[in-house]
């Protein structure tokens, strides 16, 4: 209705300057030239292509090319480590620092009408599919709030290496005509330490490396406190932090992130679940925050135009 509207006034303004005022007989009008009628042409124009531009998209087709999204999630017992309680104001885990970024990222991605299909893993030494492909943003945010959890699983290591083959082979399961048209992420979410021996990790690494998907290593655990798996009382009073591997502290391993997202064959990204600013850098990096940008680009570049044509306009029309 507003497109009809726009170009019906348009055509009354020329209608009227064309015809109606020179057949009216009034020798003291001056015929507007074809400059002003081409400025006003062009304004006109621009509205519509405004209106077009800005209408929101209320539904698409997983053909158009998704963004599909592998999650491997570390569901190990060093991601339930906690800051100690004496000492920090920090109740959450790991595991829950990394929930809520995704949580967030899903979130901001619906709010987007983001094209994306989710699979989810969860890994200790082993890796296994918790949630296959999926579209619906609901269901997959329940998933990570009710399904998602560190006691999942009942073995206690951590292999890099059975995450990276997860994502991988992931891909490989997505439907036939996605394969190739959809633009792939692969989320690593993780505290980095990892049971295997390091040589591991090379294989790890080369996994990315022979793959077709960005890789994007969401790292939990603070670096400035010591964090430790919290045992807790019959009244759910804190009561010590649980020895691991004769330790009482568990320890970040960052290199091991980074490395992961830093493979020069591929796009990566290394954020960390608490940085105020990792749910934006993911956005960006998957794309997903290029419709929000690019909607204020186009709007300044319509008022930037807008204001040249209206200025030549008034310029022509007092010479």
């Amino acid at each position: 209705m507003i497109i009809g509207a726009t170009i019906i006034a348009g055509l009354a303004i020329i209608i009227y300057w064309a015809v109606l005022i020179k057949s009216s007989g009034d020798k003291n009008y001056n015929h507007p030239s074809g400059f002003i009628l081409v400025l006003v042409l062009s304004a006109m124009g621009l509205l519509v292509w405004s209106t077009t531009s800005d209408r929101p998209r209320y539904s698409y087709s997983l053909n158009e090319n998704p963004v599909a999204i592998s999650i491997a999630f570390d569901l190990s017992p060093s991601m339930l480590a906690i800051p100690d309680p004496s000492v920090s104001t920090e109740t959450q885990t790991r595991f829950e620092r990394g929930r809520e970024r995704l949580s967030e990222l899903f979130r901001e991605m619906e709010d987007r009408q983001e094209n994306i299909i989710v699979s989810m893993s969860g890994f200790t030494e082993k890796a296994q599919v918790i949630l296959g492909w999926e579209s619906n943003i609901t269901q997959i945010n329940e998933m990570l709030d009710f399904v998602i959890s560190p006691e999942l699983f009942t073995s206690t290591g951590t292999s890099i290496e059975a995450a990276i083959n997860a994502l991988a082979g992931s891909f490989n399961t997505l439907p036939q005509n996605l394969r190739d048209k959809s633009h792939k992420i692969g989320i690593l979410v993780s505290d980095g330490e990892d049971t295997l021996p390091y040589s591991y990790l090379e294989y790890a690494v080369e996994k990315v490396e022979t793959s077709s998907f960005d890789m994007i290593t969401l790292q939990t655990g603070l670096l400035g406190e010591n964090e430790g798996v919290p045992e807790y009382g019959e009244f759910g009073e804190f009561l010590h932090f649980t020895p691991m591997s004769g330790r009482l502290f568990t320890v970040p391993n960052v290199d091991t992130m980074m490395q992961l997202s830093q493979i020069d064959s591929h796009r990566g990204l290394y954020v960390r679940a608490e940085s105020p600013e990792s749910v934006d850098r993911m956005l960006r990096f998957i794309g997903g925050a290029d419709s929000g940008t690019g909607n204020i680009d186009k709007s300044a570049a319509i008022l930037l135009w807008l204001f040249l044509i209206i200025s030549l306009i008034f310029a022509r029309l007092m010479v």
